[in-house]
């Protein structure tokens, strides 16, 4: 039977919205379980809502990584879907990785649409260089789930206390082995706010300087996949250079603001985007 995992930590907003989508044409041997960790709001009761279709996990302590690991030990069932909350992806999309990894795939993931609905012009002009750097080249942008299979699965033990779980799992694969499933989406909010967009990428950014200090194998996998900075760079359209002088300034600015906080990461707090959350929306 596959599996369907949701961390959530404060997601009320967005939960309810997400379990809808997500269920609706949803294969009915597919489990879902949402793993509430250190919730402050009406996660855990939202998710339960939709009991018993949905399985819910409570954890005290806000920790991602901890609710992923809790919720591997509810389930033994393979394949298996890791899936942010504040992503949308429909039952069909998701039947479609699910079927990909059936089919023989280790790891599989669907094509992410970037939602930047209601965002200011600073926002878009970010998203719109950072995608025509990163965007065309399947899992430069990511899709906010990640579906494994056993044997997928098995290349490492627990998730371990990293900011970038999901690119510590992503390294474990090289070139090609992730099949990016045709005809199945994810809807990735933006933030709509230049303060969150700071935010939110100083933390990947972050999670990037950690995964390279602990893991630096899979670091140097990571960077041998990903390509020049500017061999990218000389294939941006020409209507898209007005918005590289806003990419690279802000990348400038999130890069530093990472490195001050890289000497001191016991002090972080995982900083998250409050303004995509306001407004869910619904999947096109």
């Amino acid at each position: 039977m596959p599996s369907v995992i949701l961390p959530a930590h404060n997601e009320a907003e967005l939960l309810e919205v997400n379990l809808r989508c997500l269920l609706a044409g949803l294969r009915d041997d597919i489990e879902v379980w949402v793993a509430c960790n250190g919730c402050t709001d009406d996660t855990a009761a939202i998710a339960r809502r939709f009991a018993p279709r949905v399985g819910v996990l409570e954890l005290e302590t806000p920790s991602k990584v901890a609710a992923l690991n809790a919720a591997d030990q509810v389930t033994q069932s393979f394949p298996r879907v890791y899936l942010d909350a504040d992503v949308e992806v429909s039952g069909d999309s998701m039947n479609r990785v699910v079927g990909a990894l059936e089919r023989g795939a280790i790891a599989a993931e669907p094509w992410p649409r970037l939602d930047t609905r209601g965002a200011s012009w600073i926002v878009r002009a970010y998203y719109a260089a950072w995608q025509g750097l990163h965007g065309s080249r399947p899992g430069a942008v990511g899709s906010g789930l990640y579906g494994l299979s056993q044997a997928g699965r098995a290349r490492f033990a627990e998730f371990p206390a990293l900011i970038a779980d999901d690119g510590y799992v992503r390294a474990h694969f090289g070139p090609g082995e992730i099949e990016w499933v045709e005809g199945a989406s994810s809807r990735v909010r933006t933030p709509k706010r230049l303060a969150d967009l700071i935010r939110i990428k100083t933390r990947s950014r972050l999670g990037n300087l950690e995964l390279e200090a602990r893991h630096p194998e899979l670091w140097a996998k990571k960077r041998a996949s990903g390509g020049g900075l500017a061999h990218k760079a000389g294939g941006v359209p020409l209507r898209l250079w007005p918005a590289l002088c806003v990419y690279f300034p802000l990348q400038l600015w999130i890069r530093r603001r990472a490195q001050r906080w890289s000497g001191r990461l016991g002090q972080y707090r995982w900083e998250r985007d409050a303004s995509s959350r306001s407004e869910p929306g619904r999947m096109a």
